[in-house]
């Protein structure tokens, strides 16, 4: 995000800020808009942490029923035998949520490079 920002051009800023508009009003309408892909990727960053995190649930919860799909995971395999079709299943239901994730900040991504290609 830093890079996103720094990359963004000075005069861009200012031609905003001669035009009338306050910081706030400069970060939402004139700064933010460039960096919608960089914001796309670090959505599908965080929401990628936070839907794979293991340590913390696995410490924090005791009920099997408030597992989260990879505690849920970890717990079908056993020391002498594993369900590896309930595995598969699971982990296929698993990818799902970041699929549609994905597909729906996917023009973001493309948009962010396809900005990079155009030669001025």
């Amino acid at each position: 995000m830093r890079q996103s920002m720094a990359a963004l051009p000075q005069e861009l800023l200012d031609s905003g800020r001669m035009d009338g508009c306050g910081e706030l009003r400069l970060l939402w309408r004139v700064a933010l808009p460039p960096m919608r892909p960089a914001l796309a990727a670090l959505a599908l960053f965080l929401f990628l942490y936070q839907w794979n995190d293991f340590v913390w649930p696995l410490i924090v919860l005791r009920d099997d029923s408030a597992f989260t799909i990879p505690v849920a995971l970890a717990s079908l395999q056993g020391l002498d035998e594993t369900d590896y079709g309930a595995i598969l299943a699971g982990t296929s239901l698993a990818a799902v949520p970041m699929a549609v994730v994905f597909l729906a900040l996917q023009r973001h991504f493309v948009s962010g490079l396809l900005a990079g290609a155009v030669k001025e």
